[in-house]
């Protein structure tokens, strides 16, 4: 039987403080003077913020990635509109990032593919940061900047396998036999599904970001900033090519380090009543479309409602384009409100996981 809401949240936070190392005594940090930053999502002070909101703000502060994170920065202040929903996203970044078995350079290729092929600037500028700090070559950082090979050769033989499998992943929506098996050599399977996993995952990130153009912290070096700002939109044409070799279905692997995180995620995403069954059903549509590219056929001109209509018109844009247009974004705001839009994002974000993850498999998205 379904746990109450309010003893959901109960358990929700002893998870939290457990992770954090409060129950160890740790001194957490204080959040009570962060001001979060936004753009179309206004950055939120703690001052004004729910019970539940400020719950969520001290968990990511007080969390495991606060190492990194000790104000708030990326797509918190964006989930902080649905803050049951966020506090799970946040619970899900932690497992994906500390429970992958990779090391922090492999995690960090990962994650900057991602942040390339969705052009996302604070993305780059966070990450791109971090990779050199992990001993990444600056070579390295340039080339995928520039949505360039880069020297495989002279790369460790792992960190080039990591390269692989999210370049496939990314622009072909599937990995070959052949990448497949070599990887599976050289990352073992525990590390492989790691691979896929965050690459997805990071998508999901940047889709926050980019929606809400997120803006870089006013102390960002001018070197740093414009270095992030030059990572320009891919044009449709290179944003999705055909696998080169064959591609056939395997086994799944199985999934022990995120499972549950991923799917306590999906779980309150279907219960959220801001974002209605119908609207879920047509981004569910968009994201399939994307990671299984049907035939082209001509669709059922099927009568749909205000809400499903600007949810597909919503989640199509930004697949398409990876951003979302203002009159986009203020149709869907208005629309679904600011819970529902965020409730809206973080579907998208779950199903390009689950998605990323059959994908490693050889199969289609099934949702």
């Amino acid at each position: 039987m379904p746990l109450p809401r309010f003893c959901y949240r109960c358990a929700q936070i002893v998870i939290a403080l457990l992770c954090t190392g409060m129950v160890a005594g740790q001194e957490p940090l204080p959040i009570e003077n962060i001001q979060l930053r936004g753009d179309r999502f206004r950055g939120l002070h703690y001052s004004e913020m729910t019970a539940e909101q400020r719950a969520l703000l001290y968990n990511v502060v007080n969390s495991a990635r606060a190492v990194t994170n000790t104000t708030g920065n990326g797509p918190f202040n964006v989930l902080l509109r649905s803050p049951q929903v966020g506090e799970l996203s946040q619970q899900l970044g932690n497992a994906i990032r500390f429970s992958s078995g990779l090391s922090g350079r492999q995690r960090e290729i990962a994650t900057l593919m991602a942040g390339r092929s969705w052009a996302s600037t604070y993305e780059w500028y966070a990450h791109a940061r971090y990779a050199l700090d992990e001993g990444i070559d600056a070579a390295v950082v340039a080339a995928i900047a520039a949505h360039r090979t880069p020297d495989l050769a002279a790369m460790p033989a792992e960190d080039a396998m990591v390269w692989r499998v999210a370049d496939e992943l990314l622009y072909t929506r599937r990995v070959t036999d052949a990448t497949y098996g070599e990887a599976l050599a050289v990352l073992g399977e525990r590390r492989l599904l790691s691979v896929a996993t965050i690459t997805a995952y990071y998508e999901y990130v940047s889709m926050l970001l980019n929606v809400d153009r997120y803006p870089l912290p006013a102390d960002a070096s001018a070197g740093a900033a414009a270095a992030a700002r030059a990572v320009r939109a891919l044009p449709a044409a290179q944003l999705y090519r055909e696998p080169r070799d064959r591609v056939t279905q395997r086994a799944p692997i199985p999934n022990e380090d995120t499972e549950r995180a991923i799917a306590a995620l999906g779980a309150a995403i279907y219960r959220e009543a801001d974002l209605p069954a119908l609207a879920r059903d047509e981004v569910r549509k968009a994201v399939l479309r994307q990671w299984n590219r049907p035939r082209r056929e001509r669709d059922k001109a099927l009568p749909i409602s205000p809400h499903a209509a600007i949810a597909l018109k919503f989640a199509a844009e930004l697949l398409r384009t990876r951003v979302v247009s203002d009159a986009t974004f203020a149709a869907a705001r208005a629309t679904l409100g600011e819970r529902g839009l965020v409730d809206l994002m973080v579907l998208m974000g779950h199903s390009n996981i689950r998605c990323g993850q059959q994908a490693l498999a050889g199969a289609d998205c099934a949702l």
